[in-house]
């Protein structure tokens, strides 16, 4: 078998690689783009349009930030209410 024929075999070879790959690819793209579609459906199922879905999670992380500030702050004031009784200097 001379070189030419089998660089023609290596690279018949590669072709072959390179096309059951890009089917592969393809499958998986169309999988993603399923996914996608059924997790938009949802968000329109619970009235969140999936365009703003980020500016949503934004005010729910602000929201989310401002009640654990406020549970810690309620926190800290009902501990500074109770040490007088449990340090015994409540007199």
């Amino acid at each position: 078998m001379s070189n030419l024929d089998q660089q023609l075999e290596d690279v018949i070879r590669r072709r072959k690689k390179v096309t059951e790959t890009l089917e592969r690819l393809k499958g998986r793209k169309e999988q993603a783009q399923a996914n996608l579609e059924a997790v938009e459906e949802e968000c329109r199922g619970k009235n969140i349009d999936p365009a703003k879905i980020d500016a949503i999670i934004n005010q729910l992380e602000t929201k989310y930030g401002e009640l654990v500030q406020e549970l810690t702050e309620d926190i800290e004031k009902a501990e500074r209410k109770i040490e007088p009784f449990v340090t015994g200097t409540n007199q």
